[in-house]
């Protein structure tokens, strides 16, 4: 049986008493006490000032993080309306425990749009590169570790060198979408419901997964979901929701179409904005990747319209107009294709999607929709990611996140006894540099660390911990880093330069 009921827990994590109110507007005050949660956060203030596409911009015509989540926001809103709408017009509502809980669902998937990039570090997946590359360099698998406590020791299988080898994967496995949960639940503590944070863990791979992946689940964990340092709340998380291991929750994948419809034209719209290319020029990349036309398809629907309607008014000389005229045209008419085909997906494979092993995304299918979707993607790969000039500001903010790292690894080669000193603010003359980087890291970043480390003082493994949660602690402040912070941050500590 498929019930919605079962998905929609209203518990959060670290609440000493279980809220055992039956009352229905009670449970929806629980998900809006969320969405108050959620948009007074740090994390979601954040976003204004890290780019989309384009690091280090200006321009505030070009898309924040911020700005493309509000559309994602409102495209996710979009989809579960209309998938609602049809349920209900087939009378099944009440058959699949969504009766009543309308506004809840909506509020669900809302604020996970909201949320879905607040994970990512400066510069983008440029960024993720990055902090990946710094701490695989230090930490592989297949060399000798750059910190003694992670070394393994010879080829015994032991729980200690098991333990090492799950914390360095894990630790060279950054992901946006693992630090999004890891910024909810350990940084800001938000303690939202585990229905709310269900929404948002895209993929079910744990960061330190190492071993084959299950053919079976090959999409869902094709990027690392959650770290080690929040195994145990993701695996209460799933009891709660019943989830089975390396499933999703069944609403995270309207999360995930809502994203890719967003994305696809926004890149596009933010490039003419940029000056990489004119909207002329767009209308042929796209007619090349579209391939041969006829009056019936798709890209007659919706990509032509829009080009009329720019043409139009750009024989009236009215160029900025006719630009506009464009993208409004575009993402209309595309919006109003995907987003019915996005919550038919979702009817049609409610037994997979409610449990959580549809192994795809929702608009990956055969039709033309999901051919749209991928045109504007290529496009967008093709000519925006690989330009000249989004290539030199990744390379940037590939320098500036390493340089960062660089300087804040002397924290990370101190013995462990040395930097609880620090910790616990006492004095060191040897490590009079180390202290100065250390008084930089955000005081709700060192609580935390702490936290994680109390659990296992006293216990035979409590120095790998330590190094494992001391290297999240750099992760964790140069990842929460916007754009412009980096780049200023880099250029005090290598003034020299």
């Amino acid at each position: 049986m498929l019930d919605f009921n079962t998905k929609i827990n209203y518990q959060r994590h670290n609440d000493s008493v279980p809220n055992k109110t039956k009352n229905h507007y009670a449970i929806v005050r629980c998900f809006e006490s969320d969405r108050g949660r959620i948009l007074n956060s740090a994390a979601v203030r954040r976003l204004q000032q890290k780019t989309q596409v384009f690091p280090l911009e200006r321009n505030a015509v070009v898309r924040t993080r911020l700005t493309h989540s509000l559309e994602v926001q409102q495209v996710g809103r979009f989809i579960i309306k209309e998938m609602l709408f049809r349920l209900q017009e087939k009378q099944q509502l009440a058959l699949y425990g969504l009766a009543g809980n309308e506004a809840i669902i909506e509020s669900i998937v809302e604020m996970a749009c909201l949320m879905h990039d607040i994970g990512n570090p400066p510069f983008g997946h440029f960024g993720e590169l990055a902090i990946n590359q710094w701490f695989y360099q230090r930490l592989s698998l297949d060399k000798k570790s750059h910190y003694q406590i992670l070394d393994i020791s010879g080829s015994e299988q032991t729980k200690q060198n098991e333990l090492r080898r799950k914390i360095r994967y894990d630790l060279y496995h950054f992901d946006g979408n693992a630090q999004a949960i890891r910024l909810i639940h350990s940084l800001l503590k938000l303690n939202l419901t585990y229905s709310q944070v269900a929404c948002i863990l895209k993929y079910t791979k744990p960061a330190y997964w190492y071993q084959t992946i299950p053919h079976q689940y090959n999409y869902l964990m094709k990027k690392s979901g959650y770290y080690l340092s929040e195994e145990p709340f993701i695996e209460a998380m799933q009891q709660q929701l019943h989830l089975s291991p390396f499933h999703r929750f069944p609403l995270t994948y309207v999360m995930e179409a809502a994203d890719d419809i967003s994305y696809c034209i926004a890149d596009l719209e933010d490039a003419v904005e940029k000056k990489l290319f004119s909207v002329d020029q767009l209308y042929d990349y796209l007619s090349q990747g579209w391939g041969p036309k006829n009056k019936d398809d798709l890209f007659e629907q919706t990509v032509e319209p829009a080009y009329k309607a720019y043409q139009t008014l750009k024989e009236e000389a009215l160029l900025p107009r006719a630009i506009d005229q464009f993208f409004v045209t575009l993402r209309v008419k595309t919006i109003n294709r995907l987003v019915p085909h996005a919550a038919e997906r979702f009817i049609e494979n409610l037994p997979e999607i409610f449990h959580g092993q549809f192994n795809q995304a929702l608009l990956e299918d055969n039709g033309s929709e999901y051919q749209l979707l991928t045109m504007f993607k290529q496009v967008s790969e093709k000519y925006i990611f690989n330009h000249e000039s989004v290539e030199t500001i990744e390379l940037q903010g590939y320098r500036i996140i390493t340089g960062l790292l660089d300087s804040y690894s002397l924290l990370l080669a101190m013995p462990t006894e040395d930097f609880l000193l620090l910790v616990n603010k006492n004095s060191h003359k040897k490590y009079a540099i180390e202290s100065r980087l250390f008084h930089r890291l955000p005081a709700n970043y060192c609580v935390a660390y702490q936290q994680a480390i109390k659990t296992y003082v006293g216990s035979d493994d409590f120095v790998i911990w330590e190094c494992y949660y001391r290297c999240r602690l750099i992760q964790d402040y140069i990842s929460g880093m916007t754009d412009h912070y980096a780049y200023d941050e880099y250029r005090k500590l290598m003034v020299a330069d």
